[in-house]
């Protein structure tokens, strides 16, 4: 199999105060990301949230209402794609469906005139081999499946050698027992061609299992950009905490004592903190409790456990996820791996306390 790297590097992208508006509305609003060479960049956030807008700026089909894009250093304000050495890839695949495999692979060569016909077809078969679909070359899109549908439209783009890849919703519309195996060839693919790649996605798994770093975005702002361990781990506020992942989101009054800190809920309960805590501001705070985060008290000893009552068992693999009803009437998540050992029924008395490792994100209640 042949691995193209042509490339020295991706390029570097950087936004600067980028907003834009349809209108009256206002769906990017002061957007800053400084993006490295060769970084896998996703944009992740719930529908309407600015990251497609954000996407088309990028890539030279939208021109910002305000802010500047720079890409290694120059403004590329008023660029076509191509001029930006920009590679889109659309949830649709945007495939020619009257042309076959190889044809489609050699439109954008042609159409920059990159080589002759012999050249031309050697970078086509070059791309089929690159992307594991050597022999399907007089195939039609329609006598594919989705995932070498997939596969096709990664090639065309990549054929031009960009330095830039866009990707929008790449996995969308691929069945889920596809989507893992489309995720490892996308990474496998960016990393070979160490290109600049920017996804656009609202899967937070897909973003987390992908990507360098993640853009979270909300109502047109960013609400943090960092690593998928610091997202997860450490959220800026209670949006990524329940937006990436899950999170139970608590109501407690922060105090501070020898044991280290201590969160007293709405029904006089308490979860213990260990230092350092996430948050030192000492007060009304909302704790968000990733459902691993919590452990039972198999013994029923602990006097700082909280009582809770089983709603629902349900057993994903080797994973059990208990629904837990609190006695204030709040309903919290709680995950485990299996044990032969125990027995958790639906309408059981249980108490749970934070693990001891467990350091759940806490934030001012005005957040």
């Amino acid at each position: 199999m042949t691995i193209i790297q042509e490339n020295v590097s991706g390029a570097r992208l950087t936004l600067d105060r980028v907003c834009h508006r349809y209108g009256e509305s206002l769906v990017v609003d002061d957007v800053s990301l400084d993006i490295h060479p060769g970084e896998f960049v996703t944009l992740l956030g719930p529908s309407g949230c600015g990251k497609s807008t954000l996407l088309r700026i990028l890539s030279g089909l939208m021109q910002q209402s305000e802010g500047v894009l720079k890409i290694d250093g120059k403004d590329v304000a008023g660029l076509s794609p191509a001029a930006r050495d920009v590679g889109i890839v659309f949830q649709s695949y945007a495939l020619f469906p009257h042309m076959t495999v190889a044809a489609n692979i050699a439109y954008g060569l042609q159409a920059r005139g990159l080589g002759d016909r012999k050249k031309i077809g050697e970078r086509v078969e070059e791309m089929l081999d690159t992307v594991r679909l050597t022999g399907l070359a007089k195939r039609y899109p329609r006598e594919l499946s989705g995932g070498q549908q997939q596969r096709v439209a990664l090639a065309r783009t990549l054929a031009v050698n960009p330095r830039i890849l866009l990707l929008d919703e790449p996995l969308g519309a691929l069945d889920k027992n596809l989507r893992l195996d489309m995720q490892i060839e996308i990474r496998r693919l960016q990393r070979a061609f160490n290109i600049t790649t920017i996804m656009v996605t609202h899967d937070q798994e897909e973003a987390l299992s992908m990507s360098d770093r993640v853009a979270v975005l909300n109502a047109g702002r960013l609400e943090q950009f960092d690593t998928p361990a610091v997202i997860y781990d450490r959220p800026n506020t209670s949006f990524v905490a329940t937006f990436v992942g899950t999170a139970n989101l608590i109501d407690a009054r922060l105090t501070k004592d020898e044991k280290g800190y201590r969160a007293t809920t709405a029904i006089g309960e308490n979860l213990f903190i260990p230092e350092p805590a996430p948050c030192s501001v000492l007060g009304p705070v909302s704790i968000a409790v990733r459902p691993e985060q919590w452990e039972l008290d198999d013994t029923g000893t602990d006097p700082d456990a909280m009582s809770a009552i089983i709603q629902l068992v349900m057993p994903l693999g080797p994973t059990l996820v208990l629904d837990l009803l609190l006695s204030d009437g709040k309903s919290i998540k709680l995950s485990m791996s299996r044990r032969a050992s125990i027995s958790l029924n639906h309408g059981d008395c249980v108490k749970l306390r934070l693990r001891a490792d467990a350091n759940p994100a806490v934030f001012l209640t005005a957040d």
